[in-house]
């Protein structure tokens, strides 16, 4: 699957054209196009078009850093979860491995349920981590390790049955973490932030430009 094309450094002083290029980096969101393109284009014009692309991505990342939790939150959330196979950019397709790799039904199955439980833990929070070629069946046990839970036997059973309340919530952590902006969950929203940088850099290398 080829990578889209990047619109050139050059034509970044039209709205539209940065729109274009940060929505193939970072992923198309309605917050994107209201608030981030309208930033960015407005930078670009008061300072000049950047010399890199890797600067379009570092602007984008300061923008960022100073919206509000709530804008944060939507921004991270026009991220598609991992295991989708629906509605995928074709960045985000080609990264969660494309027509050409078939992932096993009970692996997305799996993934869902995980992305469930990190929602439970995370309220409003997708769960978004720099894949850099791994499949589907290596993040569920990256999953799994983060929300504390057993890992799975590998490869996992076409049978395997999904606990549909697992006790999550029983201890003093994870009811902070069940608190929507709360510290675990501002370190969270960071964390996942930093992989947006470190995935809109890897499109970057994919594409042959910096």
């Amino acid at each position: 699957m080829d990578s889209p094309a990047i619109p050139a450094l050059a034509s970044l002083t039209d709205a539209s054209a940065v729109d274009q290029a940060i929505s193939l980096l970072l992923e198309p969101s309605p917050i994107l196009h209201s608030k981030l393109t309208p930033a960015v284009t407005r930078h670009i014009a008061s300072a000049g078009v950047p010399d890199y692309y890797s600067q379009l991505i570092d602007l984008c990342a300061d923008e960022i850093s100073r919206w509000s939790l709530e804008d944060k939150a939507a921004f991270l959330g026009g991220h598609p979860l991992i295991g989708e196979v629906k509605n995928l950019s074709a960045m985000s397709a080609k990264e969660q491995g494309g027509k050409s790799v078939r992932t096993p039904a009970i692996v997305l199955r799996r993934l869902a349920h995980l992305n469930k439980l990190y929602s439970r833990l995370y309220p409003g929070l997708p769960y978004i981590t720099f894949v850099a070629g791994r499949s589907r069946a290596a993040i569920v046990k990256e999953m799994e390790a983060v929300l504390g839970l057993p890992a799975s036997p590998e490869p996992i059973p076409d049978d395997w049955q999904e606990v549909e309340k697992p006790e999550l919530d029983s201890t003093e952590v994870h009811a902070k973490m069940q608190q929507w902006g709360s510290v675990e969950w501002q370190k969270e929203m960071k964390r996942a932030l930093g992989d947006i940088w470190l995935i809109a850099r890897s499109r970057l290398q994919g594409m042959g430009v910096q």
